[in-house]
């Protein structure tokens, strides 16, 4: 690839946490060019994110950038921080989190539901915004659409559906594609 991908519907804002909260060779060139660190993120979820947003419409990640630093810090309530990319040691997910390792996205969409979405992808895993995507996060009641480009067995050949709190919103534990 030649060039680095920058998302159509997305600032780097709104997929990394506060520069206070990045480390210190990120935080410097946040502050000289921000847009370099799209560089971090594999283009695929890049790509993803403006899928998602052509087909389901306004999707939010983070929104940070609409508190004062000093919420940042504490966390504002329906302020969000940590649903792009995580710091290592960030309190929020699993020590090996595919957030840490820039591969996954928590997105809060306002003119669909993670249901529909699940229907959607249960219909046609083949769908250009579900090309990348190797894992959803799916349980009962959430509010958002969690996906990632996690390894599992069958990578590239289902979408694997993982379960934190117990069950997986009656999805099958994988989305087979054709």
């Amino acid at each position: 690839m030649g060039s680095t991908y920058i998302p159509k519907y997305f600032s780097v804002d709104e997929l990394l946490p506060p520069p206070v909260l990045l480390p210190a060779p990120f935080e410097s060139v946040y502050h000289n060019d921000k847009n370099t660190l799209f560089r971090l993120f594999d283009y695929r979820i890049l790509v993803t994110l403006d899928r998602l947003r052509e087909r389901y419409g306004r999707c939010l990640v983070n929104n940070w950038h609409g508190f004062t630093a000093a919420e940042w810090r504490e966390g504002a309530p329906y302020m969000f921080r940590f649903s792009g990319w995580r710091p290592v040691d960030c309190c929020e997910g699993a020590a090996l989190s595919e957030h840490k390792l820039f591969r996954a996205m928590d997105c809060k969409f306002t003119e669909t539901t993670p249901d529909e979405i699940w229907d959607e992808m249960i219909t046609d895993a083949n769908a250009p915004q579900f090309e990348f995507m190797q894992r959803i996060e799916a349980f009962g009641g959430m509010s958002w659409f969690h996906f990632d480009m996690g390894q599992h067995v069958r990578y590239n050949k289902a979408i694997y559906v993982l379960s934190n709190r117990g069950d997986r919103a009656g999805l099958p534990r994988q989305i087979e594609r054709a």
